[in-house]
């Protein structure tokens, strides 16, 4: 039975890769198997490795190296540099399918700096004879030596080539790489704050809120994200890594996301209804890598929602006009007055609203007052009545029949059925 990488990859079309890169860089190059075995190689093997796998180590114990450095690889979602039990470098590349590793590409075995005799009489094991020793020093020198700063291009390079034989990995791969980096991003702004000596005031927390929303604003993805990482950081520090509190944080942070990308004219409906999904998703995870993970998908989401849009949705007239409900929505809004307030004619600016957010000018101002009354209801202990009057509802009974359209429940169960975990 072929091994399964042979499955999954054309087998004359690897070899062809195997041995340009052999030929391009000089290093030996592998393909190994699922269990760590070698299937097919390029370039001599090293007699100083012979050499150990005959006097000092078993050759099993180079396949398992191989095959545990290949998982670590498949972690990060990368190639991955490593030193061997023999202190070796080498680089493995991993081949996957499914989320299973069936194989991996290894290149190595090779130095980073001049071969030095502690390399030989540190080797573990019974003590070898002088004359052992002396041999394998002497192959040692043949070991290629590769300048540090050659090997990160290196490992990129069998990123480059190999992760598109498995296209349905390559994503997978990614996301492995992402959280990989927002652990070391967090980790990062964790430890920054330790050496402060006291976590810095509850200030910074708010003015990161604000940080980040202004770069959703205007799209800095990239800057978002970091100003995330050091916002998750600073919270899990304070908080002592209490997961539900991390929870309502997070909570809190993605409804705030959903309201600027709805002010700056992503379309109203998907957007509540991902809101709504990510509060659930939130809700679900179970750890705090995963919950990590979860808010910077909402992040990319909100700011690709409101960059990344088509058609007539990003148009001025109707960003200024949802500025102006977002930040007067509890107050008498009429679509005579809101179109004017954008310098349009009320029935042009009524078909154009509705193309753009998906629904009536009225049930979008209704919308927004039922996202603000459930924060409301589940976070506070004013009054029903009050709760409807104060967002612009007029009485109690208008207020409780458009509460229930839009969520399913009266505003008096609502409140008595929500989770401590709801209250944003």
């Amino acid at each position: 039975m072929p091994p399964v990488v042979y499955d999954l990859v054309d087998r004359k079309y690897l070899g062809e890769l195997l041995s340009t890169f052999r030929a391009c860089t000089g290093l030996r190059i592998q393909l190994i198997g699922e269990q760590g075995e070698t299937l097919e190689a390029h370039g001599t093997p090293s007699v100083y490795c012979r050499l150990l796998q005959r006097r000092v180590f078993a050759r099993e114990i180079c396949q398992d190296a191989y095959l545990k450095a290949a998982r670590q690889a498949q972690q990060l979602g990368e190639a991955y540099i490593f030193a061997c039990h023999a202190s070796m470098t080498h680089v493995v590349f991993p081949l996957c399918s499914q989320g299973a590793l069936c194989g991996a590409v290894m290149v190595g075995p090779f130095l980073m700096d001049a071969p030095d005799a502690t390399l030989v009489s540190a080797l573990p094991g019974d003590p070898q004879s002088p004359e052992a020793l002396l041999d394998l020093y002497d192959e040692l020198s043949a070991v290629p030596v590769i300048a540090p700063e050659r090997v990160r291009p290196i490992s990129r390079l069998l990123y480059f080539l190999f992760s598109p034989l498995i296209p349905s990995e390559q994503q997978r791969l990614m996301h492995n790489q992402e959280r990989v980096y927002q652990q070391s991003r967090i980790s990062e702004a964790i430890r920054m704050v330790k050496e402060q000596g006291s976590p810095p005031e509850e200030a910074y927390a708010y003015e990161k809120e604000k940080e980040l929303l202004a770069m959703v604003k205007r799209g800095d993805l990239q800057a978002a994200k970091g100003t995330l990482n050091e916002l998750l950081g600073y919270v899990f520090f304070c908080e002592g890594g209490r997961m539900e509190t991390m929870k309502n944080r997070a909570l809190e942070l993605c409804t705030l996301l959903s309201r600027v990308a709805i002010e700056e004219g992503a379309a109203t409906g998907a957007t509540f209804r991902l809101n709504d999904q990510f509060l659930t998703l939130l809700q679900q995870t179970g750890s705090m890598e995963e919950l990590c993970a979860c808010m910077q998908g909402i992040t990319e989401a909100f700011v690709d929602a409101v960059f990344h849009t088509e058609g007539p949705t990003a148009n001025a007239a109707i960003r200024q006009a949802l500025r102006h409900i977002a930040r007067h929505y509890a107050e008498a809004l009429r679509l005579e007055d809101v179109a004017g307030q954008v310098g349009l004619s009320p029935a042009y600016f009524s078909g154009l609203f509705r193309r753009c957010a998906g629904m009536r000018f009225v049930d979008y101002v209704n919308q927004v007052r039922v996202e603000e009354s459930r924060r409301l209801l589940a976070g506070s202990d004013f009054a029903i009545v009050d709760i409807a009057v104060a967002l612009g509802f007029g009485d109690q009974s208008y207020f409780s029949k458009v509460f229930k359209k839009y969520t399913g429940v009266s505003p008096k169960r609502y409140r008595q059925e929500k989770p401590a975990l709801e209250r944003y």
